[in-house]
């Protein structure tokens, strides 16, 4: 990419520090854009020491994003904002850091993207082809920022990246070998008009794929259209000629007229929601020519990661779960289609606008839900007829009233279906306060 000298940075997160030190490595003259006001970004701005770059804090001027040659967006800030907008009109290039970064990437990309389980999928791909390439660069959403890999001197057999539809927003010219689509189901509806805008977002992963890449696709989700590249499918339902698909405790994969198959309790990841990460994770390890024994090993190693149905303790039989990444409702819903028994489920925060009837059909095992946040009222008038409600002042609270009401054999889980970001930094600190509550009872 051919880089301007004046370039405009909007958003001081761990994005936007990556790009400012990457723009200043090639004396660009940096302007820096945030919302926030400086005292909340002095971490942020102590990381840029020695860095030359004029700053906006605490508001967003008109004149930075017309004056500037070339915009780079953080993940996290709206492509469809009115500066934004008039700065694309006057033709001023907007892009993202993923487009930014990966126009000087000459490895191939394996990029994963869905609604649910990107960061399980990518996180394992990763452990895969670290097994078996040794140098492997694993990034993107998952909080590594490519641009860091292009600063290193690191020459990487693949890179594996966990995409955003945030992230897909801005692209132009991104071209993953590999592209894989997990899911597509109501989320960030705070951000996009419709789900129909979402989706969009979502599918233009597949954008600049040609006929020598591959997409990986959920055969679930029904694809509107043209993908240049050659389509490979898994399936929970379906037995397929080629692609991934489970029966009967197996996963197989059939690629290039082979089949190979693998023990589903190889892993130790439960649910349907994981069978499904783990068929991704087979068909793309095998169009990378990963040897088998090193698929199983790793899937035998991989214990999965915190905040996702993540198990916490039994007290006097009943068993607290921490899954504070579900920050959807279809998230919830498939930690609840894993569990058995009675469930006492503590759900609420803030209201990322789909409809929480999505989880109906699991309702009956759920014997009470206990409600915190600011979506607490919208959470009761949709659900309140399923089962009984109980609406609490904070997590603790819930967590205590929980324990009062639950009778041995029973299940608490802490599964949001909204961000945290009403109460809590992020998703794992809302995880870490819950799992701290559990332990102190």
């Amino acid at each position: 990419m051919d880089i301007p000298d004046k370039i405009l940075i909007v958003g001081l997160g761990k994005t936007g520090i990556a790009v400012a030190k990457f723009l200043a490595a090639q004396k660009k003259k940096i302007t820096i854009t945030d919302i926030k006001p400086e005292d909340a970004l002095n971490d942020a701005l102590s990381q840029l020491k020695g860095i030359d770059f004029k700053a906006t804090l605490g508001t967003h001027l008109r004149e930075d994003f017309l004056k500037n040659e070339m915009i780079v967006l953080s993940p996290g800030v709206d492509s469809e904002i009115p500066l934004i907008k008039e700065a694309k009109e006057k033709g001023i290039r907007v892009v993202g850091e993923i487009e930014l970064a990966s126009s000087f990437v000459k490895e191939p990309i394996i990029a994963i993207t869905g609604t649910n389980g990107k960061t399980t999928v990518t996180t394992l791909l990763g452990e895969i082809f670290k097994a078996q390439f040794k140098d492997v660069f694993v990034g993107g959403n998952i909080g590594n920022p490519l641009i860091n890999y292009v600063m290193s001197d690191r020459k990487a057999k693949f890179i594996i990246l966990e995409i955003s539809s945030f992230q897909l927003e801005t692209i132009y010219k991104f071209h993953p070998y590999i592209s894989v689509l997990l899911n597509i189901t109501e989320d960030h509806l705070d951000r996009y008009r419709s789900y129909d805008e979402y989706r969009d977002a979502k599918l233009r992963i597949f954008e600049n794929q040609n006929e020598k890449d591959v997409a990986v696709i959920n055969k679930n989700i029904l694809i509107h259209i043209h993908i240049r590249a050659k389509k490979l499918f898994f399936s929970m339902k379906d037995i397929l000629d080629e692609g991934a698909f489970y029966k009967d405790g197996h996963m197989f994969v059939r690629i290039d007229g082979k089949e190979y198959i693998y023990r589903r309790d190889l892993s130790p990841l439960a649910g349907e929601h994981n069978t499904e990460n783990l068929l991704s994770c087979l068909i793309v390890s095998h169009i990378a020519g990963v040897d088998k024994t090193v698929i199983e090993d790793t899937l035998k190693k991989f214990m999965g990661l915190p905040h996702r149905v993540e198990f916490v303790k039994n007290i006097n039989g009943i068993t607290f779960i921490n899954d504070s990444k579900a920050t959807n409702v279809d998230a919830t819903k498939r930690a609840l289609e894993g569990l058995k028994g009675n469930v006492i489920l503590i759900a609420g925060g803030k209201d990322k606008g789909g409809s929480y009837k999505e989880i109906v059909g699991e309702m009956k095992k759920v014997k009470a839900l206990l409600l915190i946040g600011e979506a607490k009222e919208r959470i009761e008038k949709e659900l309140g007829l399923y089962t009984k409600i109980y609406k609490e002042k904070d997590l603790k609270d819930a967590v205590i009233k929980a324990y009062e009401m639950a009778e041995k054999g029973d299940t608490v889980l802490f599964s949001p279906m909204c961000s945290s970001f009403d109460m809590f930094r992020d998703y794992k600190e809302r995880g870490n306060t819950f799992k701290q509550i559990v332990e102190s009872i």
